[in-house]
């Protein structure tokens, strides 16, 4: 099939689009050519193209969950945990939608930032020598990185506070991590608001930044950086600039994010008053998702 053929002529688009939905959604052989198509695009067209796609685009699929917004924001607890647990809906009419979902390279890279946090958890308790540690997660949203760590280190002596600004998240996270709530404790707190009355040996905040401007980002590293103790390390997660999944996540999922490079993110760890011999910068295996490391 001729991409371009098909990103010239809208016509041609959406009856391209209509024999998918003839046969529920797109066969893996598929999965390229509509990520192709939607990467050339025109801002004239996307409209129609969201038209075309409607039938997909509610509660029932989880690029519909990102695009109509059911709790009011992108990147919720609930559409993170689908895409951890690799939820596929049963129902023939979006299953083939929501398998084609999880092999965005986007959603990939955020199962693997799970994965990185309980590594940094464990390698945190190995040094611990027993004594206890304090962790605070920024936008804790499920909190099934914690889960899973409890289950693999069920006596340890990490504890962790968990800030979230929405209290279904946090009703979520108490509910999934019953077993282990004496471990935790939940913040329903705004973290631009919010002033600690402690300090970490870890602060841990995977998905929230990249909401945030500049501006904002410099100011909250700056805070939370003096809540480190000796020692201690702040790690930020960020979409890469160069995330092969953005312009599929604009467009059908009204999922905007601020992307930064690995330079941008050093800039701002400069700018937050952070000596340079303190920052560092690395990725998980896609190098989607990079993560800012500060250590005090």
């Amino acid at each position: 099939m001729d991409v371009q053929a098909q990103t010239t002529k809208p016509t041609d688009l959406t009856d391209f689009i209509a024999k998918l939905f003839a046969k529920n959604g797109p066969d893996e052989g598929e999965y390229q050519l509509i990520f192709d198509l939607v990467d050339q695009i025109k801002s004239e067209d996307i409209e129609l193209f969201r038209s075309a796609m409607k039938p997909i685009l509610n509660p029932s699929t989880i690029i519909g969950f990102s695009f109509t917004k059911p709790f009011g924001y992108n990147g919720d607890f609930f559409i993170i945990e689908k895409i951890y647990q690799q939820y596929i809906n049963p129902n023939e009419k979006y299953y083939k939608w929501d398998k084609y979902f999880h092999t965005f390279p986007a959603a990939i890279a955020v199962i693997n930032r799970k994965t990185l946090a309980i590594d940094i958890f464990e390698k945190l308790l190995a040094k611990s020598m027993g004594l206890e540690q304090n962790v605070m997660i920024l936008g804790s949203g499920p909190v099934s990185e914690t889960f899973e760590f409890f289950q693999r280190n069920p006596d340890n002596k990490i504890a962790f506070d968990m800030l979230d600004l929405d209290n279904r998240a946090i009703a979520y996270a108490k509910n999934k991590n019953k077993e282990y709530l004496k471990s935790m404790t939940f913040m329903n707190k705004n973290v631009i608001r919010h002033t600690p009355d402690k300090k970490y040996d870890l602060i841990w905040s995977a998905g929230l930044f990249d909401y945030f401007k500049g501006k904002h980002f410099v100011y909250l590293l700056k805070k939370y950086y003096e809540f480190l103790k000796d020692d201690g390390e702040l790690i930020i997660g960020n979409f890469n600039s160069e995330n092969p999944s953005r312009r599929i996540m604009e467009i059908l999922g009204d999922w905007f994010l601020y992307h930064r490079s690995e330079d941008e993110l050093k800039k701002f760890a400069i700018q937050a008053g952070i000596p340079e011999s303190k920052i560092e910068v690395f990725r998980e295996p896609l190098g989607i998702n990079l993560f800012l490391r500060v250590k005090k």
